[in-house]
């Protein structure tokens, strides 16, 4: 039975120069930050962090603060999900370590590549040129 409440996490891990994003082949749902379900006891930063080392063997320092909420439906018969998304850098060498059958790859953030959610590399470019702009006004 489907959550009545449900939440879910993702990270936005770009590498250091923000020009690529990690994600990982969903089944069905495309190209998508790696992420899933917050389960019972757990944040959704910590579940973010649980997923990130699951789908791609990665353990990274995310934010303090999501980067980004959504209210998201992904099938008529579910309740809409509220998702969290943190953010993290990484190396592109990094080793991954992906689930099996649920490959992880690097992006160019630019690239139109296909995912449930179109809007969601429009909003990881918004995202960074903000960040971006932030780091510039701290000098």
């Amino acid at each position: 039975m489907a959550d009545q409440h449900p939440l879910a996490a993702d990270v936005w891990v770009f590498s250091p120069g923000f020009e690529s994003v990690l994600v990982v082949e969903h089944r069905w749902r495309g190209l998508v930050p790696p992420g899933g379900r917050v389960e019972e006891g757990e944040t959704p930063r910590e579940a973010a962090s649980r997923e990130l080392r699951e789908e791609t063997g990665l353990d990274l320092d995310l934010g303090e603060r999501p980067a980004f909420a959504a209210l998201r439906s992904y099938r008529s018969d579910w309740p809409v999900t509220l998702g969290l998304s943190y953010w993290a850098i990484a190396e592109t060498e990094a080793a991954l370590r992906p689930e099996p059958g649920q490959p992880a790859r690097w992006v160019l953030i630019d690239d139109h590549w296909r995912t449930f959610h179109p809007d969601d590399a429009r909003v990881m470019r918004r995202f960074v040129a903000e960040l971006c702009a932030r780091k510039e006004t701290a000098r």
